[in-house]
């Protein structure tokens, strides 16, 4: 009651004036009008006390919740709830966990990458809650941590050292502003392969002589499966099994070719050969 007769002591101190007729404004009466109103409203806030404007700061903070929560359940649902006390905050300029939070963030979304790769330091992003906390795991052990955007969640890790040649596994979680920890998400799982492919060439040999009317020359050779080769800079076809071939069509006298293994880390193979052929 005492909060009620307080409210309505402070509205009838600070009520605007009475409704805008339909005036001309532009009109000499019209700005006088305008003038007067504006007039009004600011002697209104030079009059009230320490005591009233206080009520009114009040007022402002609780009207600002209302607003945030009716934001947060239109835009984010009813979980949304759980991050007005951010919003308490940004009125108050409280800081701290928001009370009451028992439920924990959603998993982070880790954006996908290269399965296979030949550098030990690679990238790793993602997305979460905004400005909640990511902790990154490498083959479980922690590595490294850093606060998602407050706008987008966007987060990143720029030096993610892979410390295990062959299969590394990553994952992340995200520990809200409560403090609760969200599970963690789909596995991430990377190769580190510094190995360069095997490379082999069963045909030509190097310095082979060619002749006669046929100029089609066979190159062919084993990899490892996976692999892709070219020769002289043309895709040869590579079978499941690593094998592969590539004719091309030689030039009278020396010619060369080059042939390179590339593996799915990007690590490559090169052999050089030269042949001859004469009509």
């Amino acid at each position: 009651m005492v909060l009620s007769q307080r409210l309505i002591r402070l509205w009838r101190k600070i009520r605007p004036p009475a409704p805008f007729k339909m005036v001309n404004y532009q009109s000499r009466r019209g700005k006088y009008l305008l003038k007067r109103r504006k007039l009004r409203l600011s002697q209104s806030w030079k009059t009230l006390s320490r005591n009233d404007r206080k009520d009114l700061v009040s007022l402002l903070k609780v009207l600002g919740v209302i607003i945030a929560v009716i934001a947060a359940l239109y835009f984010i649902g009813i979980n949304g709830l759980t991050h007005i006390g951010g919003f308490w905050n940004l009125f108050t300029g409280e800081t701290g966990p928001t009370a009451g939070d028992k439920i924990a963030p959603p998993p982070p979304i880790l954006n996908p990458i290269s399965p296979y790769t030949k550098t030990e330091k690679i990238s790793i992003s993602g997305y979460a809650e905004p400005a909640s906390e990511i902790t990154l795991f490498v083959n479980g052990k922690e590595t490294a941590k850093t606060i998602a955007e407050a706008g987008v969640g966007s987060f990143s890790f720029s030096s993610v050292i892979l410390p295990t040649e062959g299969k590394n596994i990553i994952t992340a979680t995200v520990t809200d502003r409560s403090g609760n920890v969200s599970p963690k998400p789909v596995e991430l799982s990377i190769t580190l392969d510094k190995k360069p492919p095997e490379l082999e060439i069963t045909s030509p040999k190097n310095n082979q002589a060619f002749s006669g009317e046929n100029k089609q020359i066979a190159v062919a050779g084993s990899t490892e499966a996976g692999a892709t080769v070219k020769v002289n800079e043309s895709q040869a076809q590579v079978l499941a099994g690593g094998t592969f071939s590539y004719t091309f069509t030689a030039s009278n006298g020396q010619n060369k070719i080059t042939i390179i293994a590339s593996d799915k880390a990007g690590n490559e193979k090169k052999i050089e050969l030269t042949i001859t052929y004469s009509p």
